[in-house]
């Protein structure tokens, strides 16, 4: 049994939010702790709000923002969460919880469905499960202090851009990460309520993770936060620096803008389970390396992906001929 001064310390999020800024020191990123940012509360009350460590990892023109809410649980505590799936209608790529920002800068980020790796399955919706019930507020909590904090990281990326203030263009990624010492469990495919009072143990149900993702929704009050943070930067740069920069999906300012604050800021979310041996971490920063400098079997499972991609296309497109062909030739005979 821990005692009661090493509870106290372990439950101040302390420990781990050291060791955690230790590890990825010694991953080559420059990070601190905390990282601070301004909100209305809900009396429109302008506060300060933060997440625990803010991280950057920069390598062959990409600038890797991490950033981290720690949540220090006691042994035996498990979030669990709803499964959800890559695609569906929020087309939801692999790589979408590095939030990549390539708006501004000449070169594009090319690895988005047709990457064929993920850091983890994706889920929609946690709860914290303790000895004495549910507790749906912590996992909503950290979600809600990195999603809050998402803008200002896409404003001082379009700053950066614009401005070339890092001398060669880069490509940001923006990934916010809940590092947590909760064991992380998914819900199987299929599982109905009857499935849960049936089973004997969690696991009869839930799969064991060490990372997810974490499809996220942006709400109203969100979109509303990241409008507003977003016209300020836009006003500050000005438009005439925003064209002439511009090099993105759409020639649209208004239209560009729209969209980061209503769908792109933040797509998802990584939750990782921080262990005595750093496993979900690791898998984190492999991913991180590989999609920065592929390895040459990496490369044929991208290569491979796009030819099936190209050769879907190809077939839909001739169907689609067949049948515009086919009613012409109704529409000729009915004549």
């Amino acid at each position: 049994m821990p005692k009661p001064w090493q509870q106290s310390l372990l439950s101040s999020g302390l420990p781990l939010e050291s060791d955690l800024l230790a590890y990825l020191q010694a991953q080559g990123c420059v990070a601190k702790f905390h990282y601070s940012y301004l909100k209305e509360d809900e009396l429109a009350i302008e506060r300060e709000f933060s997440y625990d460590i803010d991280a950057s990892y920069i390598t062959r023109g990409c600038f890797m923002d991490l950033m981290v809410e720690c949540k220090y649980r006691h042994p035996g505590t498990r979030w669990v969460f709803s499964p959800d799936q890559y695609g569906g209608f929020r087309e939801l790529a692999p790589t979408d919880f590095l939030n990549p920002f390539d708006h501004f800068v000449p070169q594009r980020f090319k690895y988005g469905w047709q990457y064929p790796r993920v850091l983890g399955p994706v889920c929609s919706k946690g709860t914290e499960l303790l000895a004495d019930g549910a507790n749906e507020k912590s996992i909503a909590q950290a979600i809600y202090q990195l999603a809050y904090a998402m803008v200002n990281k896409v404003g001082e990326a379009i700053e950066s851009q614009v401005e070339k203030s890092l001398v060669d263009h880069h490509i940001f990624f923006h990934i916010p990460i809940i590092a947590t010492t909760a064991e992380i469990y998914r819900i199987r495919e299929g599982v109905r309520i009857e499935d849960i009072r049936n089973a004997k143990d969690l696991v009869d149900v839930a799969t064991r993770e060490r990372c997810v993702v974490l499809n996220h929704d942006i709400g109203v009050d969100l979109y509303r936060h990241n409008a507003k943070i977003l016209t300020a930067v836009r006003r500050r740069v000005g438009d005439k620096n925003l064209k002439k920069a511009l090099s993105s999906f759409t020639t649209d300012l208004d239209h560009l803008f729209r969209v980061l604050a209503d769908h792109l800021t933040p797509r998802a979310i990584a939750v990782i389970e921080i262990g005595p041996n750093q496993e979900g971490m690791d898998r984190l920063f492999r991913y991180i390396n590989d999609i920065v400098d592929p390895p040459d079997e990496l490369l044929a499972e991208i290569e491979e992906r796009q030819r099936k991609f190209e050769e879907m296309v190809a077939g839909m497109r001739k169907i689609n001929r067949k049948r515009n062909t086919s009613l012409t030739k109704r529409g000729a005979s009915d004549a």
